[in-house]
């Protein structure tokens, strides 16, 4: 038996493969987990937060590609250095929301004026 196959047979996985296989129970365990969230999701459209929608369904969101991720794509059982991609990959996705929203915060003054100059009535 190659140490390969020896390193990965506490996993449960079919013997001469490099996968990993689910049980059922896991699996619907994930399935209510997806469910319960997805309640949340919409709990959340429901209400009114103000700007704590945006930030809610952007967590939620976060939280159910990181349990497909997770258990659905196997990264729970592969290499650590897969998880460090998936993690660095959700934090860049962060980055880069806050910078936009940061951005749009700080010109929403100018969009305010526009507005307010477009709804002005001509004078004669």
């Amino acid at each position: 038996m190659s140490e390969a196959t020896h390193e990965h047979d506490h996993h449960g996985q079919l013997p001469g493969t490099i996968g990993h296989v689910s049980s059922w129970q896991t699996l619907v365990k994930v399935l209510v987990t997806l469910l319960i969230l997805t309640v949340v999701t919409v709990a959340i459209a429901q209400a009114d937060l103000g700007r704590l929608n945006v930030v809610g369904a952007i967590g939620v969101a976060c939280v159910k590609a990181g349990v497909v991720a997770l258990w659905f794509m196997h990264l729970r059982y592969d290499k650590r250095f897969n998880f460090f991609i998936l993690v660095g990959s959700f934090a860049l996705v962060a980055w880069m929301i806050g910078y936009i929203l940061f951005d749009t915060m700080l010109y929403q003054h100018n969009v305010q004026d526009y507005k307010r100059d477009r709804q002005a009535p001509a004078t004669p």
